[in-house]
């Protein structure tokens, strides 16, 4: 017996239980009761995938989006901070008051492209300090205010939707402490005169 032989009975063999090849090559066995519903369900986890996939696609999209625009964006913050400094510090004598208002144009258009963007000021002025959201520059004596206070902001800060762009750069409050001479002397005194 050749192999030929061998091969032809084989598939002679299995012919009887199975399907002839379809006109694309594939085999196809017959379909059974619960086909159509593996089938339909195979389906519908492949199209859940899908719509998982793409959702993911979209997000990361987004979030590139995101990373790039926040990229430029603090860039940009220390320009905006000179235009408000240049404003705050111009003089009433110094400049003429049309190079001033276009130095506030400037300032006020910028603004305008961080609100477009969605960049918020961090609010910091009178709240707690926050370690992610304020960087500490200093400390200073303060009896108005309670410990950690943020009294003073020396650069603000931004955030862009809920990510920190740059820390708002302040100055907090502590206790001022007491005079430890003046304590001293009382006691030595006290001492003394027992």
């Amino acid at each position: 017996m050749t192999e030929e032989d061998t091969t032809s009975g084989n598939i002679e063999g299995q012919g009887e239980t199975s399907a002839p090849p379809s006109e694309d090559g594939f085999h196809w066995d017959a379909p059974t009761a619960q086909a159509p519903d593996e089938l339909l369900d195979v389906l519908r986890r492949v199209q859940a995938d899908f719509a998982n996939y793409k959702r993911r696609a979209d997000e990361e999209r987004q979030e590139l989006q995101r990373h790039a625009n926040s990229r430029l964006i603090l860039k940009l913050l220390p320009v905006f901070d000179e235009f408000v400094l240049a404003i705050q510090h111009a003089s009433k004598d110094g400049p003429e008051p049309s190079w001033l208002e276009g130095i506030a144009l400037i300032q006020r258009k910028l603004n305008a492209l961080l609100e477009s963007e969605k960049v918020v000021k961090i609010e910091a002025l009178g709240r707690e300090f926050d370690p992610f959201e304020h960087e500490a520059m200093a400390y200073q004596e303060s009896p108005d205010h309670p410990e950690g206070c943020v009294i003073s902001v020396v650069r603000e800060g931004y955030r862009l939707d809920e990510r920190v762009l740059r820390p708002a750069l302040v100055v907090l409050a502590k206790r001022p402490e007491r005079d430890t001479r003046s304590s001293d002397t009382v006691s030595e005194k006290e001492f003394e005169d027992a």
